[in-house]
């Protein structure tokens, strides 16, 4: 299982969340990073492998640009009012399973306020963010955000598997 998973919007942030992958997975390995539900195998209930998936991850990384709260769907309706969106159920899995959630803002984007999100996604509201800003200062902060994942996924509190091959996949 990854210990990093990615959660983003298509519509929203695909060329910074494409960046932040591409350093994560030269980082990590790219056994460590899931991004995407084109990894989900044919047949199976989304939910409940992204639930799996989620729940066996050190971290959660939720990338939010500058449309995250505005996405909409078919109907018109915003997305994060969807209780099958992606993004949600992806979040709520996490925060409910007690994952850590990191807000990466992108696009000069900011934090939602708990009034803008759903319920159950409320406390995310409160989880320290870190920016990755577009150039010139891409490589630094992702080499910062590389630096704070270092030190998360492989907790202690992680299964020593996933730490060791962290670890491993980190080195030189």
């Amino acid at each position: 299982m990854p210990g990093i998973f990615i959660s983003y919007r298509r519509s929203d942030s695909p060329d910074a969340t494409g960046r932040i992958y591409d350093r994560l997975v030269a980082e990590f390995g790219k056994t460590q990073v899931f991004k995407d539900v084109d990894s989900i195998p044919l047949g199976r209930d989304f939910r409940g492998h992204l639930n799996d998936i989620v729940g066996n991850c050190g971290v959660m990384l939720a990338i939010v640009g500058p449309r995250w709260m505005e996405a909409q769907g078919k109907a018109g309706q915003r997305r994060l009012d969807d209780a099958d969106d992606f993004v949600r159920i992806e979040l709520e899995a996490a925060l409910a399973r007690q994952v850590p959630v990191v807000p990466v803002l992108v696009g000069h984007a900011t934090m939602p306020a708990t009034s803008q999100l759903p319920a159950s996604l409320a406390s995310l509201a409160f989880r320290q963010a870190v920016d990755v800003r577009p150039d010139p200062d891409f490589h630094n902060d992702a080499t910062r955000l590389v630096s704070a994942l270092r030190s998360i996924v492989a907790r202690p509190s992680s299964s020593s598997s996933r730490a060791t091959d962290a670890r491993t996949a980190a080195s030189p």
